[in-house]
């Protein structure tokens, strides 16, 4: 506790000790910065290889003049300390004044935004699903997959309402594309609040419940010995086809850039979990092993609203 106070008191006394550089302004467009100044000798060769002395003004804080020996201890702006003798300077000068030009800032033209009707938005999302089979081995099943990981790009699609300017509720929905060996997609209920509209570039909190379905093949290891023309071998590898249907929540943050027209582009990252309602192990096998599954994953979208 007492090092923060110390540190404290030193941010304060620096404060103080460069007060005079506090910034004001005499009109919209001027700021006048006031500084103590000393003007230090300085050598500069020319082209000719001669060597010239000139002045050069520091800007800082006089922290001590000593009038017996001429010795000025003295402060610049970044915050490096100086000592300089009489034959080092000049002159020094108290409270000198600056005079800049404030650059004006440039005004962003804002986008309005939708605050009432319907909107349509259309998409991709990217994501993985991360799929726990819960499998255990037992006396007829010696191997398996226990956990599935599925790389999904999906088309993404919904029509909301708006409630006002921050809210909105609709249907959304996803499938699953470039993928032959999975299928899957999710329909539902959505909700969406924007947290600063009046902003090109607005951050929102979306929220979803949907139907989510699931399904693809498997593998398992079944404790048998198969016999074939051209010999044998062990253990049986089965293929299941695994159908998992479940409610999906999906939470995360977005992002919304308004356009022209009162349309916007939105980037979003949703965590999901599901709850599962039902799920089958379909395997060509009287005994169907051991599973427990579960899914949650994550996903990025990129979305064009109209």
């Amino acid at each position: 506790m007492k090092i923060i106070f110390a540190f404290i008191t030193i941010a304060l006394f620096n404060t103080a000790l460069f007060a005079q550089t506090d910034t004001t302004s005499n009109s919209q467009n001027v700021n006048i910065e006031v500084y103590d100044v000393v003007a230090v000798y300085r050598d500069h060769i020319d082209g000719r290889g001669r060597t010239r002395k000139f002045t050069s003004e520091i800007k800082g804080h006089i922290i001590k003049y000593d009038e017996s020996t001429g010795v000025l201890t003295f402060k610049g702006i970044d915050g490096r300390m100086y000592s300089y003798t009489s034959d080092q300077y000049e002159y020094f000068q108290y409270d000198k004044e600056f005079t800049s030009k404030r650059k004006k800032k440039k005004q962003k033209a804002l986008n309005l935004r939708k605050d009432s009707g319907f909107e349509i938005s259309i998409g991709l999302s990217a994501g993985v699903l991360n799929i726990p089979t819960g499998f255990e081995t037992d006396e007829n099943y010696i191997g398996g997959l226990t956990s599935a990981f599925e790389k999904l790009v999906c088309l993404k699609g919904g029509v909301s309402k708006y409630l006002n300017i921050n809210s909105s509720v609709g249907l959304t929905a996803e499938y699953s594309m470039l993928s032959s060996e999975i299928t899957y997609f999710n329909v539902g209920a959505g909700y969406q609040y924007l947290y600063n509209p009046t902003k090109n570039a607005a951050f929102y909190f979306p929220l979803a419940l949907k139907f989510s379905h699931y399904q693809a093949d498997h593998s398992y290891q079944f404790d048998e010995t198969v016999y074939t023309n051209n010999g044998s071998y062990w253990p049986n590898d089965l293929d299941a086809n695994v159908t998992i249907n479940a409610l999906e929540l999906n939470i995360g943050q977005g992002v919304s850039f308004s356009l022209k027209n009162k349309r916007s582009i939105s980037l979003e990252l949703m965590l999901l979990n599901q709850f599962i309602l039902s799920q089958k192990v379909e395997i060509p096998n009287d005994v169907s092993p051991i599973t427990d599954y579960r899914v949650n994953g994550i996903k990025l979208s990129v979305l064009m609203n109209f």
